[in-house]
């Protein structure tokens, strides 16, 4: 089997099994994006009432979510730390034979259609639904703030498919909610310096920096895609798999 026609095999088969956890991340996207409305809201209204620690849980979200937009929330994802699944789906593709390199390849892919999509409704509803965030910005400067961040998703989802390719379902779990907590920590220190991520990149997009901050994303987003390819074909050659 050609490179080609296992990414075309894998695609077939992740769509076959993972479509209804992909509709879930598509509707918990809808409810987030709605919920978060009313905080986003104050926050660029400068609402007095709101505490200010609320600037970093709307960061903590969005560096978050945005990754999260390319993965698949359903029972196997949910059940790595008790169920080796992962690593037995490669195991029976590495029998078949499907080249390593079409499996990582495969699994980006899905992360590529999945980030546009999802990560765009969660966009618009935010976008709909929050009339202090519609003065605040145009549509077009909304949507490069959404493309600069699904850059930084696709970034991000490197490591992750990295980690979840790469380790065996325990490993991936204390690494994923390791990263987790590393994240709130950056948010945190951040936030008690007075730095605003979500608010500080629509800042640079209205000062009429945002092409450029785009563009570097875009960069940054296609290195770490490509190594994140390498390091990982080459973490599943040298891992032993379960039969």
């Amino acid at each position: 089997m050609n490179q080609r026609q296992a990414v075309a095999y894998i695609g077939a088969y992740l769509w076959r099994r993972e479509r209804l956890g992909m509709l879930f991340s598509l509707l918990f996207a809808v409810y987030l994006g709605v919920i978060n409305s009313t905080t986003i809201g104050g926050l660029l209204a400068g609402d007095e009432n709101i505490p200010r620690a609320l600037n970093g849980l709307v960061d903590w979200l969005n560096m978050v979510m945005y990754p999260i937009f390319g993965m698949v929330m359903n029972k196997s994802a949910w059940g790595m730390w008790r169920d080796n699944y992962y690593s037995k789906r490669i195991a029976q593709w590495r029998t078949m034979p499907i080249p390593v390199a079409s499996i990582v390849w495969a699994r980006m892919l899905q992360s590529a259609v999945m980030l546009p999509v999802i990560g765009g409704i969660y966009l618009l509803a935010q976008y709909l639904f929050t009339p202090g965030l519609r003065e605040y910005v145009t549509p077009m400067q909304w949507i490069e703030n959404g493309l600069i961040w699904m850059c930084y998703g696709v970034a991000v989802l490197s490591l992750i498919i990295l980690m979840e390719l790469g380790y065996t379902g325990k490993q991936y779990c204390l690494m994923y909610f390791g990263m987790m907590v590393a994240v709130a920590a950056i948010a945190i220190i951040l936030t008690w310096q007075g730095v605003y991520v979500f608010r500080s990149v629509l800042d640079i997009i209205k000062d009429g920096y945002g092409p450029a901050v785009l563009i570097g994303m875009a960069v940054l987003a296609a290195v770490a895609t490509a190594a994140g390819h390498q390091l990982t074909v080459a973490r599943i050659r040298a891992r032993s798999l379960p039969l």
